[in-house]
């Protein structure tokens, strides 16, 4: 980087295509009231519009991002909140194919001699 002082660095004509002039109409008493107070604040309009530009732009990316999260936020629960799909009947073939491979499950028995108190003191 060449040792020009920083104001003349910005007004080359290399950094002319990171930057574009803005013209716009504004009424004379916001104009007015602005240039006031920049010069209170010993700064200058271009600082202040960007910055007040840079702040609008991070603040909206802000609220864009938290309205995509939500956005995604609703469309999942959408998606778990689908209506079911009606059930439909088995046809006898799948039941009769899939008998073979059927055990019923055991059913515990309770014995007449069976000690509960024994079985107590082994816990």
């Amino acid at each position: 980087m060449t040792n020009k002082p920083i104001w003349n660095r910005f007004s080359s004509k290399q950094n002319d295509k990171d930057t574009k002039l803005i013209t716009f109409r504004v009424p004379n008493s916001v104009v007015s009231d602005f240039d006031e107070l920049v010069k209170f604040k010993r700064g200058s309009r271009t600082s202040y519009l960007v910055g007040f530009m840079d702040n609008f732009v991070r603040e909206e990316f802000k609220r864009l991002e938290e309205s995509n999260r939500i956005n995604e936020f609703i469309h999942n629960i959408r998606n778990r909140n689908q209506k079911p799909s009606k059930l439909t009947k088995t046809s006898d073939d799948v039941w009769k194919s899939s008998r073979d491979d059927y055990y019923p499950p055991t059913i515990p028995t309770i014995h007449d001699d069976y000690d509960w108190e024994l079985r107590w003191n082994d816990l």
